[in-house]
């Protein structure tokens, strides 16, 4: 046809097919000799450098796919990674031997879009599984060292990184590139672009290594990631960790209490290095979900936002939460409050869940306190808010003193 003149399309269609045909499956099952034939195939195509040219020559926006995605998008790299698919499929196939090579033959391209390399990274966990012995022969040419790593290597390592969840064996074979990497900082390069950039990945495994119980504070990586990643990748990972505890049906006690004492730690470092105060920002993530005790969080809640006021700008809603809190420490409780008011825009949709459901709740809390300071600031307080439009406030505080509203009633 006038669109495909050359078969280039239809050929990539093919090879597209035979990757998915080579891959194992735990459901589907393609004759020996078929797979055989198919191997033939996609080995024999390692000669063809009509592909590659193809691929080679193509000129990417410096904004435009990353590594990972223009992967799925060009013959040469559905190829590689029909390899590796290959490669894995069986550990004792006719064929394995001669897929190793053409991988080896495709991975000594100068690959200056980095498909290759993404394909390879996207693969770790199926080497490492199929053929460790193989994968571990050649970690520091594909992946770095401890002391140097390229930008080929950063492609196959934070696309490895990004593509699998945290695995302790996975974490121990990458260590030392990891490192190399930390070092690198902003200038990471990425293989895939996914919702957590590079840095904060490499984070994200650093810190589940430790509150799994994998890896102490003292471990050589956990030191890296943390003396030398910015306090911004610091922080990102901290709170997306606490985010997922967040999100977690169950998290074990165990678990729980080694993050507990990470953010300890990370509340100590800020407090003698103020200028790292961004590591803070995700801890509002610790009040929801009910993994954490309210005794636990609402002091350091209080603590971080001493320390960065920009916690108070975060957007999720802990409205409810706040409330609960104040039943138990009315003090702490109000002080939060006045803060979290303080660093938000009063038309917000998080100031109105605090205005409505925890501002009410713990000032009145703070009111019936036997404490008398406490009282009289809370009562202060209450004035002042109502100085600055919220006239309903003594009528809603009046409500929870007289008994007529409870915490049970404050809205999810």
């Amino acid at each position: 046809m006038d669109d495909d003149t050359d078969f280039r399309l239809a050929k990539s269609a093919a090879v597209g097919l035979l990757e998915e045909l080579v891959k194992k499956r735990e459901n589907v099952s393609i004759p020996d000799e078929a797979v055989g034939r198919f191997a033939g195939i996609l080995i024999a195509e390692t000669t063809d450098e009509a592909a590659w040219n193809e691929y080679d020559s193509y000129e990417r926006d410096e904004n435009g796919w990353d590594p990972l995605t223009i992967s799925l998008n060009w013959q040469w790299p559905k190829r590689v990674r029909g390899l590796f698919y290959l490669a894995t499929r069986d550990k004792e196939a006719a064929w394995k031997s001669e897929a190793f090579n053409a991988i080896e033959f495709e991975l000594a391209r100068q690959d200056r879009h980095g498909a290759g390399r993404a394909v390879l990274g996207e693969n770790f966990g199926r080497l490492f599984n199929d053929s460790p012995d193989w994968l571990k022969a050649r970690l520091e040419t594909y992946f770095g060292t401890k002391d140097a790593i390229s930008v080929e290597q950063q492609v196959a390592l934070t696309t490895a990184m990004a593509t699998h969840y945290y695995h302790r064996e996975l974490l121990n074979l990458l260590s030392d590139p990891i490192i190399a990497a930390i070092v690198v900082r902003d200038g990471l390069v990425s293989g895939w672009r996914s919702e957590s950039n590079a840095q904060q990945r490499i984070g994200e495994w650093v810190i589940a290594a430790v509150i799994y119980g994998h890896r102490t504070m003292d471990d050589e990586l956990v030191q890296s990631f943390f003396n030398n990643a910015s306090a911004k990748a610091r922080g990102d990972a901290m709170a997306h960790v606490a985010w997922s505890f967040f999100r977690a049906d169950r998290v074990d006690d165990s678990i729980r209490d080694r993050f507990a004492e990470l953010w300890d730690a990370r509340i100590e470092h800020v407090r003698d290095h103020p200028n790292d105060s961004e590591e803070l920002l995700g801890i509002y993530w610790c009040a929801k979900g009910g993994k954490f005790d309210a005794s636990w969080w609402l002091s350091r809640l209080l603590g971080a936002l001493q320390l960065e006021p920009g916690v108070a700008t975060e957007r999720y809603m802990i409205g409810k939460e706040l409330a609960e809190a104040s039943v138990d420490d009315p003090r702490t409780a109000l002080e939060v409050l006045k803060l979290l008011l303080d660093g938000r825009d009063e038309d917000g949709m998080v100031s109105h869940d605090l205005t409505r459901n925890a501002v009410p709740v713990v000032i009145a809390g703070a009111i019936a306190s036997a404490d008398e300071d406490l009282s009289r600031d809370a009562e202060k307080y209450m004035n002042d808010l109502g100085a600055k439009g919220n006239l309903r406030l003594e009528a809603d505080v009046k409500a929870v003193l007289d008994g007529a509203v409870t915490v049970e009633d404050v809205d999810d």
